[in-house]
């Protein structure tokens, strides 16, 4: 079944309009449908809020913009970056939002008055660019993964990072704590490693086949199961608890960069710089939708808290919203 997407927008039709293709009979489980096109919005990063249908961007010029994918309320810019910030996380009560620029600039913001809490210090944290933000549950302490090979652990109330971890190297990318309290991020060496919640020395490790490791690391929001994005072109999906490989998602064509679950976890979008987004049941593997005319190097995609949209960006890293049938609230 192939279903094109209507434009929402003015001119819209000078781009290509994106195909939605599912291999589903009619009545598929879940339906998306673009619901508006932010022309002039170019994206390098994407976060959803908890609970709501807030989502942050970051954008080129540094600028980090809160909007309601709703439409019911203004859009919030956060100011204080001088480079793009690739980094976003909100905490899980949504009162603050962390942003990590290339700077290796890490800020937490009041999502409410839209102004700077404060700047953590950088002489002990990354030296190069920030790639993932992640806040503990309780919000008292946050992870951030940097281009530096290196994740940092930090309390959000501020000062220097409380653990530093080298990856040896490993290229990280990407890190939560799952429901057990481990802290899990994806590698370039084996695919995905495990570390201890307090010491955080190297518990485990997941080596995914072919020996070319991950791009990054989508995780449900029970943090039970997760999706090592390959550059092979796979994902794979590991339980969280068991610590095991249990399907495999084929499909992409080339490294899947990008992921993320619905709220409820019974779907995950991935995303690849072959230019589509496939959204699958992960652990059936089963292809309920493909999304084409996306990024070639690597669309963004979250799904918003309250369960009724999905975000990401078309091949000219503009945001896109669509509309979820029925919703993927928790």
């Amino acid at each position: 079944m192939i279903t094109t997407l209507f434009a929402v927008a003015a001119g819209a039709s000078q781009t290509p309009f994106a195909t939605v293709s599912s291999n589903l009979p009619t009545q598929a489980s879940i339906k998306m449908e673009r619901r508006k096109t932010m022309w002039g919005t170019r994206a390098v990063s994407l976060a959803a809020k908890p609970n709501s249908s807030y989502f942050a961007i970051g954008l080129e010029d540094g600028k980090v913009l809160m909007v309601d994918a709703a439409g019911k309320a203004a859009t919030k810019t956060f100011t204080g970056h001088a480079q793009p910030a690739y980094a976003l996380g909100f905490s899980n009560d949504g009162k603050y939002l962390l942003s990590g620029d290339e700077q290796a600039k890490i800020f937490l913001w009041d999502t409410t008055k839209a102004s700077k809490v404060r700047e953590f210090p950088r002489d002990r944290g990354h030296t190069r660019g920030i790639s993932s933000l992640w806040f503990a549950k309780g919000d008292k302490t946050f992870i951030s993964v940097g281009k530096d090979d290196a994740f940092a652990v930090w309390n959000t109330a501020g000062g220097h990072p409380v653990k530093k971890v080298v990856g040896e190297p490993a290229n990280f990318y990407d890190g939560y704590y799952s429901a057990t309290g481990a802290l899990v991020t994806a590698t370039q060496r084996e695919g995905v490693r495990f570390y201890a919640p307090k010491t955080f020395t190297k518990a485990a490790a997941i080596t995914i086949p072919g020996g070319q490791g991950a791009m990054g690391f989508a995780m449900n929001p029970a943090g039970t199961l997760g999706v090592a994005l390959g550059r092979d072109g796979n994902g794979y999906v590991i339980d969280l608890k068991t610590k095991t490989r249990v399907n495999t998602l084929k499909g992409h064509t080339d490294y899947v960069t990008g992921g993320a679950f619905t709220q409820n976890g019974k779907y995950v979008a991935t995303t690849s710089m072959d230019a589509t987004m496939i959204v699958w049941e992960p652990k059936s593997g089963k292809v309920i939708m493909k999304l084409t005319d996306r990024s070639y190097i690597g669309s963004p995609v979250v799904f918003t808290g309250d369960g009724k949209y999905m975000v990401t960006t078309n091949s000219s890293d503009v945001v896109e919203i669509y509309t979820l049938t029925p919703t993927q609230k928790k």
